[in-house]
C-alpha cells in the first residue's frame, strides 16, 4: 500500500463531518501518521482566518494551503511561505461588476476576510448551507458597508473570493450561471466550485495544487511521496497533482473518478479510514 510521506487535507466535506466536527478515529489515525513521520498539512479554500487552530495544535498540523492554494502558512506564527494573489486593479475591477448580483462575496486578503454587510442575510437564510458553515462565516468574517470600494479605496490584493447565491423559493440559484459565464471568460482567473453551488476564484494557475508542490519543495519531499484527500471541484487539482488520490464517500462523482481510491464520508471516519489503509500493511 502506498505509504504517503506527506497528506494533505481538505477540512469541509473532508476532515470535517457534516456537524464541522473531526470524529474521535480520525484524529487518531492522524496522530499515528504523524507519529511515523508523516506531515500531515491542511489544504483548504477558507482562508488563514478560518483554519481549527485548537485542532491544527492538538494533532500536530504545522502547516496549511490555504485559499485554494494562492498562499500557504506556517499556522504557529502565521508566516506566510508563499503567495499567489490577484492584483489589486483586477480584484477592485471584478468586484465591482459584481457588486449589484444577488450574492455574498467573501474576500479573503492577506489571510483575513472581509465581507459587506449587507449581503449576510444570504448566508444566514441559505437552505443548503449547513449550521456550522452558516456559523463559521458569519463568526469570522471582517464586515465593512461597501466592499468593492474598500477593495478599490485600499488597493487590496485578493488571496481568493468565495461567491454564495441567493436562492428563489424554488431553490434555484439566482445569477449563478450568468456570473460564472462572466467569471471563466476571463484568462486571468481560476474558477472553481467549492461546494453547496457556490463559485470560487483565484488567480490564474492557482489552485490547491501549486500549493502543494510549494509546501513539497519546501518540506524537501517528493511530490510522488505525497497523498491529497477531498470532496469538491476546488480539490481535483491537488488530488491530481499528488503521487495518491483519495475521494471521500461523499464526494461529487467527477472527483471519485480521478482518485486512485475512494474512503467513506466526512461522517463515518473518512480521512481516518484512508489513512489507516495506507499503513496496515506496515
Amino acid at each position: 500500500m502506498f505509504n504517503p510521506k506527506i497528506i494533505a487535507l481538505d477540512l469541509d466535506g473532508t476532515l470535517f463531518s457534516s456537524t464541522g466536527e473531526i470524529t474521535p478515529y480520525t484524529k487518531e489515525q492522524i496522530r499515528k501518521a504523524a507519529g511515523r513521520g508523516t506531515a500531515i498539512v491542511i489544504s483548504t479554500g477558507r482562508p488563514f482566518t478560518g483554519l481549527p487552530f485548537d485542532a491544527a495544535e492538538e494533532l500536530g498540523i504545522a502547516y496549511a494551503i490555504t485559499a485554494n492554494g494562492a498562499a500557504v502558512y506556517r499556522i504557529a506564527d502565521k508566516e506566510c511561505l508563499f503567495e499567489n494573489a490577484i492584483d489589486s486593479e483586477t480584484a477592485a475591477q471584478i468586484c465591482l461588476s459584481l457588486k449589484e448580483r444577488h450574492l455574498h462575496l467573501d474576500a479573503f486578503i492577506h489571510g483575513d476576510a472581509y465581507a459587506q454587510s449587507s449581503t449576510f442575510q444570504i448566508i444566514r437564510h441559505s437552505r443548503i448551507l449547513p449550521e456550522s458553515v452558516k456559523n463559521y462565516i458569519l463568526t469570522t468574517r471582517n464586515q465593512v458597508g461597501d466592499l468593492a470600494g474598500y477593495l478599490q479605496k485600499n488597493r487590496l490584493s485578493l488571496q481568493k473570493v468565495t461567491l454564495t447565491f441567493e436562492q428563489e423559493s424554488d431553490g434555484a440559484f439566482i445569477d449563478r450561471e450568468e456570473t460564472k459565464q462572466f467569471l471563466t471568460s476571463r484568462p486571468d482567473i481560476h474558477v472553481v466550485c467549492g461546494g453547496y453551488h457556490n463559485l470560487e476564484f483565484t488567480k490564474a494557475g492557482v489552485t490547491k495544487g501549486t500549493g502543494l508542490r510549494f509546501l513539497c519543495d519546501y518540506l524537501q519531499i517528493p511530490l510522488t511521496d505525497s497523498m491529497a484527500i477531498g470532496d469538491s471541484e476546488n480539490d481535483l487539482d491537488v488530488l491530481q497533482t499528488a503521487g495518491y488520490s483519495v475521494a471521500m464517500g461523499n464526494a461529487e462523482d467527477g472527483i471519485k473518478a480521478v482518485c486512485d481510491f475512494v474512503t467513506a464520508s466526512c461522517n463515518n471516519d473518512g480521512v481516518g479510514r484512508a489513512i489507516a489503509k495506507c499503513f496496515a500493511e506496515e
